[in-house]
């Protein structure tokens, strides 16, 4: 069986096409934000034209936001990289990387194991 998925609509609201986040963060809808950094925020050396000052102003309206990566480096790391390129650090609640996941599973799976041994 193969999944559709279609959508009819006359609304022309349905979709939009959007030239970066300050449209959707001007509307105040969201309170929440997960932001993926690498080709969002910034490229690896600088941050995207205006990435910093929308994110300035979507801390005024009280919006979260965390800073998601696949990256293999832990939280702390990205956000020292991030604050490398000009970025506030206390913008962000926090980051969740792979590496992040990666290291609290095996701290996880340490603990868990000793328990067992003793």
């Amino acid at each position: 069986m193969i999944a559709k998925c279609s959508v009819q609509s006359n609304d022309p609201h349905l979709f939009q096409t959007l030239n970066g986040l300050r449209h959707i963060a001007e509307t105040r809808r969201f309170k929440a934000w997960l932001l993926d950094q690498f080709g969002v925020l910034h490229d690896g050396k600088k941050p995207y034209p205006g990435a910093i000052s929308t994110l300035e102003m979507l801390a005024t309206t009280g919006a979260k936001m965390v800073v998601i990566s696949n990256s293999s480096r832990r939280a702390s790391t990205t956000i020292d990289k991030l604050k490398s390129l000009g970025f506030d650090p206390s913008l962000f609640a926090g980051a969740i990387t792979s590496g992040e996941l990666t290291h609290q599973y095996l701290l996880r799976l340490i603990i868990a194991s000793s328990v067992i041994k003793d």
